[in-house]
């Protein structure tokens, strides 16, 4: 084979071979509620909302260093982290303070801080990752391919933040339930949908308008976690531990700055392609067989 030609194919695999950005589930009639930039003040009480409704799952993309006062200084943020987590809510990556550096190794201290802060809390290291506003471009993605992390987008953002557009919380929540009723019209197979938890008319309307009013339940669509909406259950943490059982009260650690105090657990950019959209266990198969291939390359 003509060596320019494995050149150009070289070139192209490697191109490939990175994380892809995962806007969709896979998993058919499910719906994944996901809620950036805490812990904070609210999400305590989110947490405490979740709980009492039946079979439902949410994902948390945390960090640690961002809304003040921050989480790894407070222990009430923690804890709702902590609680969140043993109930058998997902926690996942949002970086360490909302920043993705330029320099991929400044990026892995940020992520590793970051994971850091959460197994301390939680007791698990994450996989999943969510970049600060959806920007990862391809930079990003191969360093996240390298250390093995799975990089989440959404395809349903209800825009919540979104407060200078609508003019009052009361339209901004008007706005967000309006627009969600459009998509949910919609029956998809599936939803990504984009929240935060640092909102407390998020909290406190939006989302619990989703559980009780939609209609989604009644149409047969399950509330789940990131994680199981794309059929990767037991692939959420590096420790691979689900949490399908109820947690026994035990004692953990809260970090609060570089200082670690001992706590009681409690038990009790928007696109739409999804072409991208692989399934996560067929992430690493693909990146061997495209390894192979290129091995194949070089000796024929």
């Amino acid at each position: 084979m003509n060596y320019f030609i494995k050149l150009v194919l070289l070139i192209t695999l490697s191109t490939i071979v990175k994380t892809k950005k995962i806007f969709s589930c896979t998993e058919e009639k499910t719906i994944a509620l996901t809620f950036d930039d805490g812990p904070h003040r609210y999400t305590r009480d989110l947490v405490d909302y979740m709980r009492k409704q039946p079979d439902v799952k949410i994902t948390f993309f945390t960090l640690a260093y961002f809304h003040y006062p921050h989480a790894i200084d407070t222990e009430e943020y923690q804890e709702a982290m902590k609680l969140a987590h043993d109930s058998g809510y997902q926690i996942a990556s949002h970086t360490y303070s909302h920043k993705i550096p330029d320099d991929s190794e400044e990026f892995k201290k940020v992520l590793t801080d970051n994971d850091d802060f959460i197994e301390k809390v939680t007791g698990d290291r994450p996989v999943y990752f969510r970049a600060p506003k959806g920007h990862c471009e391809e930079e990003c993605q191969k360093d996240l391919d390298d250390w093995d992390y799975r990089l989440i987008q959404w395809d349903t953002d209800t825009n919540d933040w979104d407060l200078e557009t609508s003019g009052s919380v009361e339209q901004r929540v008007k706005d967000s339930i309006d627009f969600l009723k459009k998509r949910f019209s919609e029956e998809k197979d599936s939803y990504l949908i984009l929240m935060h938890d640092s909102q407390n008319y998020t909290v406190n309307e939006i989302a619990p308008w989703i559980i009780e009013e939609s209609g989604m339940k009644e149409k047969g669509y399950k509330f789940v976690t990131v994680a199981e909406c794309l059929g990767d259950k037991d692939g959420m943490y590096r420790s691979g531990k689900t949490y399908d059982d109820p947690v026994d009260p035990v004692i953990h650690s809260v970090v609060s700055g570089n200082d670690t105090t001992v706590v009681t657990n409690i038990q009790e950019e928007q696109n739409l392609n999804t072409s991208d959209a692989l399934p996560i266990k067929f992430s690493f198969a693909y990146a061997l067989v495209s390894l192979l291939f290129m091995i194949y390359i070089l000796i024929n």
